[in-house]
């Protein structure tokens, strides 16, 4: 008799055998529900693609960075990332290559920041990347730098190998005033920037007034 099933009998000694048997079934039941649920909860916040938190989990946590920012009186960063020209790459590799593309394109984001910082894929070629306790703007214009440079190494697709570089868009706060549509609408306006000035570079927000 298995363990399950025997530490289950155990606990009613005086039922019959087919009573044993439903209460085995029935504790098999709830766990594999249990499992299904916390299975379909873990889909409904990550991006399926390349295992990083999607559009809803980032929205929540970049909410809750701003909360632990405030109370911790601490430095954030939000930087907004995009693929350069990922239409062409699509165009070129075919949707399977620009899949891997994004994979690895994530795999290499998750290598350079810190694993307390969390990396996002909203949608496409759309990523964001939350760094919590950063001191100033500086600091993350280095970490911006830092991305930019792991993006050299050609991209392996298949047998082919491929240039991928990106432009990011950066804004850095130290208060409370700042909100999360705020702070996303600083970052989007440092990723045009960035690539008005040519992509494959970094552009950080000026300080609002």
């Amino acid at each position: 008799m298995p363990n399950r099933l025997r530490q289950l009998a155990g606990t009613n000694q005086h039922g019959s055998p087919g009573d044993r048997h439903m209460e085995y079934l029935l504790s098999t039941d709830v766990t594999a529900a249990r499992r299904h649920e916390a299975n379909l909860k873990t889909l409904a916040h990550t991006d399926t693609l390349t295992g990083l938190p999607n559009r809803r989990s980032y929205e929540a946590e970049l909410e809750a960075a701003l909360g632990r920012s405030v109370r911790n009186r601490s430095g954030m960063a939000l930087m907004f990332l995009d693929i350069d020209r990922f239409k062409q790459i699509n165009d070129t590799l075919g949707h399977a290559g620009g899949d891997e593309v994004l994979r690895e394109f994530a795999r290499r984001l998750l290598r350079t920041v810190r694993k307390t910082d969390t990396v996002s894929r909203l949608a496409g070629d759309e990523f964001t990347i939350i760094l919590e306790c950063v001191r100033s703007p500086e600091e993350s214009a280095r970490v911006g730098a830092k991305i930019v440079e792991a993006m050299r190494p050609l991209f392996s697709v298949g047998e082919m190998a491929r240039q991928v570089s990106t432009s990011i868009g950066i804004a850095w706060t130290n208060s409370a005033a700042h909100d999360a549509r705020a702070l996303s609408t600083r970052a989007d306006a440092a990723l045009y920037q960035a690539k008005e000035a040519g992509r494959n570079q970094f552009c950080v927000a000026a300080a609002p007034k």
